[in-house]
């Protein structure tokens, strides 16, 4: 009975360690915030959230060889569980592991086989990869799972362009904008076809429209006034 209490006891002011930590983190006192953590684990070494929180700080703090070990530590503690296989890719998408990042989007898949999230990050890594024929069925495995989900519309669209099917490439980006007419994306694939097509001149126009929709965006800028200086020096 009183090893019970204690270990209550102990649970508590553990996860009291873990919530003024992450207070500290937050506040920027890093050193303060990693030895209140430590101190959750040293009173109770089984305690999978002390380990899934200061897996986090360490992914914040680009820390990824410390966060991988917090995260498989956690893992084995909560096996399979789906918020550890997020973490894990997290740090292999930080350090480049592209590969090791679509092996977690699989085992995540696994489990929940109907989940467009985990189909369209797993389509995003293989494009990383080079791997666009895979990629393509995976942003196509989105669409039927939700036909109206703009991003991987987008995405298809891109792969398409990427694998020189410009006609299809063109129609899937018409289908976003007929989705969402506010959003940029689908305007600049356009203006990217139109460009690969060797229509400057529409290629200017859809820049424009993305340009316009999002002007703090330096790449859609940069592509616009691109565009345009080559217009003005054909004319």
């Amino acid at each position: 009975m009183k090893n019970n209490i204690n270990l209550n006891n102990n649970d508590t002011l553990a996860r009291e360690y873990i919530e003024r930590g992450k207070g500290l983190f937050n506040d920027g006192e890093i050193e303060k915030a990693f030895k209140d953590f430590d101190k959750a684990i040293f009173l109770n070494n089984d305690y999978a959230q002390a380990y899934l929180v200061k897996g986090q700080a360490h992914i914040d703090m680009y820390e990824a060889c410390e966060a991988e070990k917090c995260i498989k530590k956690y893992l084995k503690l909560v096996p399979g569980d789906a918020k550890g296989y997020w973490k894990l890719i997290d740090i292999h998408d930080l350090t480049g592991d592209f590969d090791k990042c679509v092996y977690y989007c699989e085992k995540l898949l696994e489990k929940d086989a109907s989940n467009i999230n985990i189909y369209f990050k797993k389509a995003e890594f293989l494009a990383l990869l080079n791997d666009f024929r895979e990629a393509l069925e995976c942003f196509e495995t989105c669409l039927n799972l939700c036909p109206d989900f703009y991003e991987a519309l987008c995405g298809k669209a891109n792969m398409l362009l990427t694998l020189r099917n410009k006609k299809e490439a063109l129609e899937i980006y018409n289908e976003a904008i007929e989705i969402n007419i506010s959003k940029s994306a689908a305007y600049f694939g356009k203006s990217e076809v139109y460009m690969a097509m060797g229509n400057n001149i529409m290629a200017l126009r859809f820049a424009e429209i993305a340009y316009e929709i999002d002007p703090d965006n330096e790449w859609y800028k940069c592509h616009y006034t691109v565009l345009k200086n080559m217009t003005i020096d054909v004319k």
